[in-house]
């Protein structure tokens, strides 16, 4: 016999909205939610020493879900992504919603309006800030920014001299979905050939065919040469893609294979990178990996690197660049970029990131090297804490003034307690 006490749930059609309600606002979801919140940030932690940083990333806080071993056993879990909009929305509708208005939960729901900015900042950070870098030595002035991990592929004409026109682009976002065995043809309108790229390797090395290790590679041997794919690297930025390429004139002419590999491409900023040249017809063309760039809407130029070392070693005790900032419509303006003091303008921010080249020596001329981050959200964790704490402030003032009305009280009236 069914027990008349207990409360059968009504599950028809027109119930569902309340039903959800309930399930997003309810305290089970919020302390699921922060239980697996642990359990990924201490996967992911661990997930560094395998993987790197910025895979890590990409696996356990970037994603709805990702699968790993627990004990050896293999389980699909939520990722970061996933949870932290479900605490987003179980702090909005429960915290803030569904709570019942009163002056004493006043301060508490300023704290937690602060705590859903820091969510909110996290998750504008993921989708819309951008990170790059930009290296000049002294003298030089740059407005381009280049990325540390994303490379592209670009053809582009070259006059006699072999100056580069406009370059057509195959983009950093196609190329990394490619496997090492795929092949894409590419039918570029402003180009009087096809691209045919024959495989992609994140990170890669040409071999010599004479060497023994390259019995064990398989792909095409062109010039000599066959294009190793290697595992990739802990730390994304030391990876060096390659690929083959094919050329197809379309008017019939004989097909151009080329292995591409950034390692061609020159780190140092007062050398260019070399491209793989052919001619099509009378146009000479250039082809090469070189890494995704943008520009910024300003131009800094490297007055003075000031490098300092500790007595006796080659290790940096200080290092910080002077700058002038050009901007078209404003006044030059003359800064100092240090390590714990970066400039901020325009919503950008550069960060005294390192120097190079490596291996210099004391007198050798340096390149001072600038971390360009865009992020809408850069400043919204100081907002946050500034609110959350502002928040619990309040809600003590409010307890403490509460305690003591109710302690006068007593202390009035003794026969009351």
């Amino acid at each position: 016999m069914a027990n008349p006490s207990s409360k059968s749930i009504d599950w028809s059609p027109q119930n569902w909205p309340r039903l959800f309600f309930q399930f997003f606002t309810s305290f089970k979801l919020a302390t699921v939610v922060l239980v697996f919140m642990t359990l990924v940030t201490l996967l992911g932690t661990l997930g560094q020493v395998d993987h790197g940083l910025h895979a890590a990333k990409a696996k356990y806080f970037h994603s709805w879900f990702f699968d790993d071993k627990i004990f050896g056993i293999p389980v699909l879990l939520p990722g970061g992504l996933l949870l932290m909009i479900l605490l987003f929305v179980n702090m909005t509708l429960g915290a803030i919603v569904k709570v019942r208005k009163r002056w004493k939960g006043f301060g508490m729901l300023i704290s937690h309006i602060g705590m859903l900015m820091l969510l909110a900042g996290g998750f504008v950070t993921w989708a819309f800030s951008t990170d790059g870098y930009m290296a000049l030595y002294g003298g030089m002035s740059s407005n381009r920014v280049e990325s540390y991990r994303e490379w592209q592929l670009e053809i582009m004409p070259l006059s006699k001299e072999g100056v580069a026109e406009k370059a057509w682009i195959y983009p950093s976002e196609y190329l990394e979905t490619m496997r090492s065995d795929e092949q894409r043809v590419i039918h570029a309108e402003t180009l009087p050939f096809d691209v045919v790229i024959n495989g992609y390797a994140p990170n890669a090395t040409p071999i010599p065919t004479s060497a023994p290790m390259a019995a064990g590679v398989t792909g095409k041997e062109i010039d000599g040469f066959k294009l190793s794919p290697q595992k990739p690297s802990k730390e994304a930025e030391q990876n060096l893609p390659g690929c083959f390429i094919e050329i197809r004139p379309r008017d019939g002419g004989a097909p151009i294979e080329a292995i591409l590999w950034a390692g061609s491409y020159r780190f140092d900023p007062r050398e260019k990178p070399m491209p793989f040249t052919f001619t099509i017809g009378d146009q000479l063309y250039g082809a090469l990996l070189v890494k995704k760039s943008w520009t910024v809407p300003f131009t800094v130029k490297l007055d003075q690197f000031i490098f300092e070392r500790h007595p006796g070693v080659s290790m940096a005790r200080n290092y910080e660049s002077r700058v002038t900032r050009f901007e078209e419509g404003e006044p030059d303006k003359s800064l100092e970029i240090k390590m714990n003091e970066p400039m901020r303008h325009a919503g950008y921010t550069f960060f005294q990131e390192s120097f190079g080249p490596s291996g210099a020596q004391p007198g050798d001329d340096m390149f001072s090297q600038f971390a360009v981050a865009n992020n809408p959200a850069d400043q919204w964790p100081l907002y946050s804490l500034i609110v959350t704490s502002a928040g619990l402030l309040i809600h003590f003032l409010i307890m403490l003034v509460n305690f003591t009305t109710r302690a006068r009280k007593r202390f009035a009236n003794p026969a009351s307690t």
